[in-house]
């Protein structure tokens, strides 16, 4: 789409949620859907503002970053050395695809994020729906709930190393340990924020490994 970025996430924009049934009444929107508390609002972005239709989406975000960064540290201290590197991105958006996915299922679990913050009450929430709206089609609709961020930095190796001199009888030694990805932030609520093509059908986590080694020069 012109002005939108490449791979751009299409849907609609949540305006709030909502709270009680005199808000209902007072939106013919709410009445001709069939809506209830605890349902999600949506923005009306053109033609027709007594409904929310196709013609209302806009673009959420693409899931290709805006920026990307990296680094690599070494440093050396009398016998210590310690070497790190990691990397990260920005701008980027991520589809969570296995919050939209209880619909088809009468059994998924929910996320904790969603289970404590969802709407369950008046005024308990304006951004999460409630746990019977996430399985109506209304709620369904891909929209910016299910869009998020998905800037994240990982330390991807961190090595700690101790080398004992060669002394008389005593060859050189070097002692280590090394830990890989063992820390990666993120505020998307899944548990991996690297997925293929930004949609994320329930990812794996990443495992950290953890390594200790010794060598021995002779």
């Amino acid at each position: 789409m012109v002005g939108e970025s490449i791979f751009a996430f299409f849907g609609r924009e949540v305006e709030g949620v909502y709270q009680n049934q005199a808000e209902i009444d007072a939106d013919p929107v709410a009445v001709a859907n069939n809506l209830v508390p605890g349902d999600f609002k949506y923005k009306e972005n053109g033609g027709d503002p007594t409904t929310i239709d196709d013609d209302d989406r806009v673009g959420l975000g693409s899931y290709l970053p805006t920026y990307s960064f990296g680094f690599n540290v070494g440093v050396t201290y009398d016998n210590f050395d310690l070497s790190l590197n990691g990397f990260g991105q920005g701008g980027n958006k991520i589809l969570n695809r296995k919050r939209m996915e209880v619909i088809f299922t009468s059994d998924t679990n929910w996320d904790r994020d969603f289970a404590i913050n969802r709407w369950h009450g008046e005024g308990t929430t304006n951004s999460y729906p409630s746990a019977a709206a996430v399985r109506k089609s209304w709620n369904q609709k891909l929209n910016d709930y299910y869009v998020e961020d998905g800037g994240y930095f990982r330390i991807q190796n961190i090595t700690l190393g101790y080398t004992i001199k060669t002394k008389k009888g005593f060859p050189e030694t070097r002692i280590y340990c090394t830990a890989e990805k063992p820390l990666t932030i993120f505020s998307y609520n899944g548990f991996n924020p690297e997925v293929s093509n930004g949609v994320d059908n329930q990812t794996y986590p990443v495992p950290a490994t953890y390594i200790f080694g010794l060598n021995i020069k002779i």
